[in-house]
């Protein structure tokens, strides 16, 4: 149970009272009245119910207890009180200041009560020191040290939750890429081959000396090529973000000539016109795979858009100069 709740409050009044009734008891210290006995409870239950909001305060409230039992500020009956309000500030309070100046003031008014009573100072001030020293200062560190560790802890899990959902975001961010690769493969290598099957049943239908039932099916045959280039868009336009980035696809080996090649075969009028001597570009290279992907996507809209059109590829290399 938390110290801070009321449960919690009561059983560390309880636990703090119980010395402070049975110490005169039990002759631990100098015999007091009733009336002081039962304020001293009574000012430990207020310290203990603030404890939680006002750590300082309820230290303050334990040293003035005891310096007003004892000069050298040593008492069983508030010395277990002293050191966990001590515990208590060090873990609850953020700031070190405050509680520094409160040592202090607690050791400056100690050394007033010693000088005011004329007794020998020595021996007080040093058990008062010792006091304030292991009974104060260090239960204090203990506690500042136990606040730290737990929030280096809570840093930590924080830390391990974010890279945990960093993680989450590059695997997602890389099925992203995956879907756009799939949907740009679709687009560049099937929309390419549906164009290129358009165009051959078309060519079909216009060829001269073909029954009516033949042209029938070559009709067909382009409808349903050009339906299933409608659908692949379709699908492209499902798998493919508004912020996916373009992955660039090798072309299989195939050169720009065979690719030429390849679709006057399928009997689009295309003309392969090249540029001087040597490759335009180097092979395998990342110009290669450009170009390839750009003279591919033009041959597939001369195919769908303006069919039986004379179309002529010509590559020009020039320097970066």
């Amino acid at each position: 149970m938390p110290v801070g709740a009321p449960g919690g409050c009561a059983l560390l009044w309880a636990a703090l009272a119980l010395p402070a009734l049975t110490a005169d008891r039990l002759g631990l210290n100098e015999p007091r009245p009733l009336w002081q006995q039962l304020a001293g409870v009574a000012v430990l239950a207020v310290a203990a119910a603030l404890s939680r909001r006002l750590p300082l305060v309820a230290f303050a409230l334990a040293a003035a207890l005891s310096l007003a039992a004892s000069t050298a500020l040593f008492t069983v009956s508030y010395g277990p009180a002293l050191g966990v309000f001590a515990l208590l500030l060090g873990l609850r309070a953020g700031r070190a200041r405050p509680a520094a100046l409160c040592f202090a003031a607690v050791g400056c008014a100690g050394t007033a009560r010693i000088v005011l009573v004329g007794v020998d100072p020595a021996p007080g001030w040093l058990v008062m020191t010792g006091t304030l020293l292991f009974g104060c200062v260090f239960p204090w560190l203990g506690g500042r040290y136990w606040r730290q560790s737990r929030e280096l802890a809570e840093a930590g899990w924080l830390r391990a939750a974010r890279l945990e959902d960093e993680a989450r975001f590059a695997e997602e961010r890389a099925r992203l890429r995956e879907r756009a690769r799939i949907a740009q493969d679709m687009h560049d290598s099937l929309g390419h081959e549906l164009s290129l099957i358009a165009l051959r049943a078309g060519a079909l239908q216009v060829a001269p000396g073909l029954v009516g039932e033949h042209r029938t099916a070559a009709a067909d045959l382009r409808a349903a090529a050009a339906d299933a280039t409608d659908r692949l868009h379709r699908i492209i336009g499902v798998l493919r973000e508004d912020d996916d980035e373009p992955v660039p696809l090798a072309p299989a080996g195939e050169t720009l000539e065979q690719l030429v090649a390849r679709a006057a075969e399928s009997g689009l009028p295309v003309r392969w016109e090249p540029a001087g001597q040597g490759p335009v570009a180097e092979p395998g290279g990342v110009a290669e795979r450009l170009l390839h992907r750009v003279v591919r996507e033009a041959l597939t809209n001369a195919a769908r858009h303006a069919p039986g059109a004379a179309v002529t590829v010509t590559v020009t290399a020039r320097s970066a100069g």
